[in-house]
């Protein structure tokens, strides 16, 4: 059964756009004015203004890691993501498989000022986690190639936009936007000195971004792909490829399950106590949800 989403205003997420890499969906509906008055900021205020995060997501993913010699390294994890009223955003990432990576999660919350928290928590190393409060987010996470930045959400003030000169991918007209850091702090805490996103004209989904390490030099570049209807005029990518051209590396994540409930992501499980009292083991989450849906719980969009 499909899960009616609310309109959510505009406030709720207020200066914040979610990458590619965790969230992407967009808005197929009202046509865009004409292509000249447009800026580089403006452009990115529209992507906002149609990107409409349903508060409560829950998702099954598969992570495939593959190397210059085509050795593939897969992985099984849980995603659950949720916005609080004061626009508060709020991630969980946990491992399952392989054994050696079960029970490893990422803690990640964004508070309505800006700040964000990052915490790892690594059961092998016993009940203890790590916290990132303020250092670079520009490292990878977990050997794949997406950095803990591109892992968290993009406030538009801490960046400059600039719109370059569109271009058309497979037939489709894009906006060309280059995100410079507002300084150099800014710079070092995300470790970008450029990103550049690919925009289409049509929907103003970030079908591309490509990143630029702090000396300029471009080595990455993010993808989405098959995108789908995911309520409404809403759409989201079901695979997002980060490919590392400098390490000849790529991570695939693929989207196998999606719920959009409340009582999938509830508020303490966002906490330190649910992750050192190891109550995001599979196990006991597959208790969890296995007692919503006894219970009627539904949304699940697949």
């Amino acid at each position: 059964m499909r899960h009616r989403m609310p309109k959510y205003a505009n406030a709720l997420l207020s200066g914040i756009v979610l990458l590619p890499a965790l969230l992407f969906f967009t808005v197929f509906s009202e046509p865009v004015r004409a292509n000249e008055t447009w800026t580089g900021r403006s452009i990115m205020d529209e992507v906002f203004k149609r990107h409409e995060m349903f508060p409560y997501v829950f998702e099954e993913q598969t992570i495939i890691m593959t190397d210059s010699a085509e050795n593939r390294d897969v992985r099984k994890a849980r995603r659950f993501s949720r916005v609080e009223k004061d626009g508060t955003v709020k991630y969980l990432l946990v491992f399952d498989n392989p054994s050696e990576v079960r029970g490893v999660a990422l803690l990640a919350i964004r508070h309505h000022t800006g700040r964000i928290e990052s915490i790892i928590y690594l059961p092998a190393f016993g009940k203890k986690l790590k916290s990132n409060i303020g250092k670079s987010r520009g490292t990878n996470f977990l050997g794949t190639d997406f950095a803990l930045e591109d892992l968290a959400a993009e406030v538009l003030s801490d960046f400059r936009y600039v719109r370059e000169a569109d271009q058309k991918i497979n037939k489709i007209n894009h906006f060309v936007v280059e995100a410079f850091p507002q300084d150099k702090e800014v710079e070092r805490v995300t470790g970008y000195g450029l990103r550049r996103h690919f925009i289409r004209q049509d929907n103003f989904f970030i079908i591309r971004t490509d990143y630029y390490d702090r000396r300029g030099r471009f080595f990455k570049s993010q993808t989405s792909h098959d995108l789908k209807r995911v309520d409404g005029d809403m759409w989201r990518a079901s695979m997002i490829l980060m490919e590392n051209h400098r390490d000849r590396h790529n991570t695939l994540i693929k989207i196998d399950r999606r719920v959009f409930s409340q009582d999938y992501v509830p508020a303490e499980m966002f906490t330190c106590n649910w992750l050192l009292e190891n109550r995001h083991i599979q196990n006991t989450e597959r208790s969890l949800f296995q007692a919503q849906a006894a219970s009627g719980s539904s949304g699940e969009n697949e």
